[in-house]
């Protein structure tokens, strides 16, 4: 698992609980069952309404993906297999790509452009016609994956407005028992719990995970780009060696890539 999520989880909650305790804070008033069911139940509806059901079950699949530190692919392997399919080719011309097809690794889903690009180039498409085929492939991908930030972006918007309606309701309910003096100051407070649960889950969940999502999505487009540029170099009959010149300056987009770039120039 990345660190990070841990490490982010515990620095946020940590802090807010530390610091409200620090002011003689209960932590216990802070868990109240009627604002989480309003503010939680609200905003699983409204973005349940806002999605099909696939779309909700592959947005929170992708989010537990991106815990892994491979969520983004791995451009090292990539450009080693891209580089062995080039020698391959220089042997003994690109039908040769016919024995590397049946490759296991280019079944799984982070292999979809190379392996469509190998069939394309088997069919004796030209670089420039492989080009255009793989970058609807692409695209299609970068749309599908949207909708899947999308989900906790338009979580991230309800949230605090549920957590808004949650107070507004407590409100009402304290304004018609006005009697007690002391009660209502205790229930105003009460109330504003439905807007802390909104405003705090929106900025330390909602939001977080979507970025990361983002995050996640931008280096899935630049792995792909990477195989489609790799696999259009192959058709061109470019070396090997040239081709991981090319494909090295693609490692800056992820961690540590400033040093396998200036590795894979240097070859």
């Amino acid at each position: 698992m990345d660190i990070s999520v841990i490490l982010g989880l515990v620095v946020a909650f940590g802090c807010l609980i530390v610091g409200y305790t620090l002011e003689h804070g209960v932590l216990a008033s802070l868990f109240l069952l009627s604002p989480a069911l309003i503010v939680f139940g609200g905003t699983a509806g409204a973005t349940i309404l806002s999605y099909n059901l696939s779309d909700l079950a592959a947005s929170f699949k992708a989010v537990l993906g991106t815990f892994s530190n491979k969520s983004s692919g791995n451009p090292t392997e990539v450009i080693q297999k891209i580089t062995s399919m080039a020698d391959t080719c220089r042997q003994g011309g690109i039908l040769k790509l016919q024995e590397l097809i049946n490759d296991p690794d280019l079944d799984k889903d982070e292999y979809t452009v190379l392996k469509e690009g190998m069939v394309l180039a088997l069919d004796m498409k030209n670089a420039d016609e492989i080009h255009e085929a793989l970058e609807s492939n692409i695209s299609t991908f970068n749309a599908k994956k949207q909708i899947e930030v999308s989900v906790w972006v338009s979580a991230a918007g309800y949230s605090p407005t549920l957590g808004v309606i949650g107070t507004v309701m407590g409100l009402v309910q304290v304004l018609s028992h006005m009697t007690d003096a002391e009660q209502l100051v205790a229930s105003i407070g009460v109330a504003f719990i439905a807007t802390l649960y909104g405003v705090v889950f929106a900025n330390l969940i909602y939001m977080p995970f979507a970025n990361r999502l983002k995050n996640t999505l931008k280096r899935q487009m630049i792995i792909r780009e990477m195989m489609m540029e790799g696999i259009c170099m192959i058709a061109r009959g470019e070396a090997s060696r040239g081709i991981e010149n090319k494909l090295s300056a693609y490692y800056q987009a992820f961690p540590k890539g400033d040093k396998l770039y200036k590795e894979g120039i240097q070859k």
